[in-house]
């Protein structure tokens, strides 16, 4: 039986290897779908902050300009929220859109009025039920229990955005 001085030594050496780093019991990186989904997510955040204020100024619906408002809004928080995550897990996201969403935004900006209005409606709900499909993607696969709560913490914000734009749509037409 070991003493009582050889347990506290062993306690004591197995404490500092855990808090250490390097070592095996330290904290592991994301997973490239984690860090892949962190990435989309912040190129579609800077598409919706981007395309919500678009479409205060160029949308004739007032539900349609109330809708950018509330997309440019939330997804403002969830990409200060985002680059919270990634500074903590030391991975670099995007500061702008994907090619195809500036794309998209490209084409809505030559658009005004009830145009806009129809175009922009409807890629918000083709854009939301994608993002709601990445995000269900991460919660179930994902492998960083924090990046996998955030996108539990998305999950509902995506959804109510969907259900925002389907109601728009409904009534612009």
């Amino acid at each position: 039986m070991p003493s009582p001085k050889a347990v506290a030594v062993t306690v004591s050496v197995v404490a500092v290897a855990a808090l250490s780093p390097g070592t095996a019991l330290a904290v592991a990186s994301p997973s490239p779908q984690d860090v892949a989904w962190m990435k989309a997510s912040a190129a579609g955040d800077r598409f919706e902050i981007q395309g919500g204020r678009m479409a205060q100024s160029h949308a004739h619906s007032a539900v349609v300009k109330q809708l950018g408002a509330r997309l440019a809004s939330d997804h403002t928080k969830s990409s200060k929220d985002m680059k919270k995550l990634a500074a903590q897990l030391k991975v670099t996201l995007p500061t702008t859109p994907d090619s195809k969403e500036r794309a998209e935004l490209a084409r809505l900006s030559s658009l005004h009025g009830s145009a806009f209005d129809k175009q922009y409606v409807k890629t918000e709900i083709s854009d939301h039920k994608t993002d709601i499909a990445e995000a269900k993607k991460e919660i179930s696969t994902g492998s960083d229990p924090q990046v996998i709560n955030e996108a539990r913490k998305d999950l509902p914000v995506l959804r109510t955005h969907l259900k925002l734009a389907e109601q728009a749509q409904s009534r612009i037409g």
